[in-house]
């Protein structure tokens, strides 16, 4: 049996490496990566009782926050809740983040793996942002929904191999 090219297991980069479109998905994942990390910082940060009360007084002291009810309700209800809701929150904030960096490095190396990743796990959420949307239509959500289906476009694609995007070698053995 012949030994497995490490090829076989890529998907088709140029003279100068991966498609730019790859590169620039790899890019978004790794930056929702770091919002996630940021985000479990934040609510790890706040399970502390003097760092949610510097930042509930640092609200307070926000003359445009008092403005927007909306808003007050909302920081009102995230600050009531407790320690566990924080750390669970924290907990799979962290998981999404290994996530997303687990798929933008194997996308910015060109990985397979990675390519099929990205389709399950955005094509799995694409029904709950088009629910949520329904729900809602905000500029925002649109554009989310836009982008993330413009991936799993783009990748299912270049795993079939269509002919207007770069391709993949011959199948993994």
């Amino acid at each position: 049996m012949p030994a497995s090219r490490p090829e076989s297991r890529m998907l088709r980069a140029g003279a100068n490496g991966p498609p730019r479109t790859l590169v620039l998905i790899a890019l978004y994942k790794l930056f929702k990566a770091a919002a996630c990390l940021v985000l479990a910082a934040v609510a790890f940060h706040l399970l502390q009782p003097a760092p949610a009360a510097r930042f509930d007084h640092w609200l307070a002291s926000l003359s445009w926050v008092s403005h927007h009810h909306l808003l007050v309700r909302a920081i009102a209800w995230l600050l009531g809740l407790g320690p566990h809701a924080f750390r669970l929150f924290g907990l799979v904030a962290l998981g999404y983040a290994a996530l997303y960096a687990v798929q933008g490095i194997g996308l910015w190396f060109g990985r397979r793996w990675a390519a099929y990743l990205v389709v399950v796990e955005t094509g799995l959420l694409l029904p709950l942002e088009a629910w949520e949307l329904a729900h809602r239509l905000t500029p925002l959500k649109l554009a989310v929904l836009a982008v993330n289906l413009a991936i799993v476009a783009y990748l299912v694609r270049m795993l079939c191999g269509s002919d207007r995007t770069p391709s993949l070698p011959e199948a993994m053995p």
